[in-house]
């Protein structure tokens, strides 16, 4: 069996690393993922890479977020992820922080002075801080580089010898077999034609953007993207005390923010925006320097000044966000042979291993047995795509 994955970020790669620990005693197995452009080159990149166990619970998605947070300490054990993507348990915090002028009533100041002498959080302004609260500990919240940890499980599967990446040039559309709804392959941007027994779209927001065969209205999957600005910056003083492994959601009068410190530097990000439609391509991503420099001004509001260091990276991506706000994972419910795996939002990173894992089970062995909630599994089926209640989304 030939099965072609279309996308090299962490979704992509999980189903091919899962898929190739599966082929390792199967001679008849092989995988080739296509990218455009290169492997993590989009927000599996440029992400903060927080994994949180049991933040989906109040949703269907809880059960899939359990295992995946597993299995994300699995294979840090396996790969080494502490040495070789960051791999970390972290303390998480929120902090409702006011930016202007505070005020100075002997109660806020009597609660002020408490704050400073019992809060976790010394590296940021404590007299910006109006209230704090944690929200995870090193037994529920992790964090791993997203773009380290997709290229070493991309090596780790290219090792098995199973697994061929092909970047440099993207798919255009799905091949077709006759008449019929059976995809049997894809057509590259260039022309060429690639054949397979069953293709992947693990795509990102560019899943929406993959030609299908059908009408004009369900001829495209009910995927779009929107833009999210994020910096990473070191500290400005070397002596200064380094950032203990903490995850930080802020909370300011002007939108919401989260400081995720990683690997010797630190990450902040900003909300969405739609103020730029999805390029072609990863690499046609535009990044807005007002956003930027908002989040610059930001830092240097809420950070102490130790940590106002040089900023490594200005960047942007774009989150992959279904209409109905569910991914979609497994098999399309009208195009034989054609599976899904895209529009994962935010929980990308946390989500990519157990839908790796659900993929590689669903082609191999025709069920998923990694997650035995059938609430959770059918809650991303595409076969809802089909169904009545969900055709607003197409």
């Amino acid at each position: 069996m030939h099965i072609i994955i279309v996308g090299a970020g962490a979704i992509g790669t999980c189903v091919a690393y899962f898929l190739s620990q599966k082929a390792i005693n199967n001679d008849d197995l092989s995988i080739t993922v296509i990218e455009q452009t290169s492997v993590a080159c989009a927000a599996s990149g440029k992400a903060g890479g927080f994994l949180a166990r049991d933040w989906s619970d109040d949703t269907p998605l809880g059960p899939i977020a359990r295992k995946s947070f597993t299995l994300h300490a699995e294979l840090a054990d396996k790969l080494d992820g502490k040495k070789r993507y960051g791999y970390r348990q972290l303390d998480t915090f929120s902090a409702l922080l006011q930016t202007s002028e505070m005020p100075t009533t002997k109660k806020y100041k009597a609660n002020k002075q408490q704050k400073q002498k019992s809060s976790a959080i010394n590296w940021i302004q404590q007299d910006k801080v109006r209230r704090e609260e944690q929200l995870g500990t090193t037994a529920n919240t992790a964090q791993v580089h997203p773009g380290q940890f997709t290229q070493v499980l991309m090596e780790a599967a290219q090792k098995t010898g199973r697994v061929t990446l092909a970047c440099g040039v993207g798919v255009e559309s799905l091949l077709y077999e006759g008449e019929d709804n059976v995809v049997r392959g894809v057509i590259l941007k260039d022309g060429r034609e690639i054949k397979a027994d069953r293709v992947v779209v693990a795509m990102g927001p560019w899943s929406g953007q993959l030609t299908m065969k059908g009408r004009r209205r369900t001829n495209h999957l009910p995927i779009d993207g929107v833009r999210a600005h994020s910096i990473v910056f070191t500290r400005a003083d070397s002596t200064a005390e380094a950032v203990p492994p903490q995850a930080l959601f802020t909370s300011v009068a002007d939108g919401r923010q989260s400081h995720e410190p990683e690997d010797g530097t630190l990450y902040m990000c900003s909300a969405t925006d739609t103020a730029e439609p999805l390029p072609p391509s990863a690499d046609g991503v535009k990044v807005d320097s007002e956003a930027i420099e908002q989040l610059r001004l930001l830092r240097d509001i809420i950070l102490l000044p130790a940590y106002h260091g040089e900023i490594c990276a200005r960047q942007a991506c774009y989150l992959p966000i279904s209409r109905d706000g569910s991914p979609l994972i497994g098999a399309h419910p009208t195009h034989r042979h054609l599976y899904l795996a895209a529009g994962h939002s935010c929980w990308g990173i946390l989500n990519a291993p157990a839908t790796g894992l659900m993929l590689a089970e669903l082609l191999l062995d025709g069920v998923i047995h990694c997650v035995q909630d059938r609430i959770a599994v059918d809650s991303v089926d595409p076969m809802r795509l089909s169904r009545g209640e969900a055709r607003k989304m197409i």
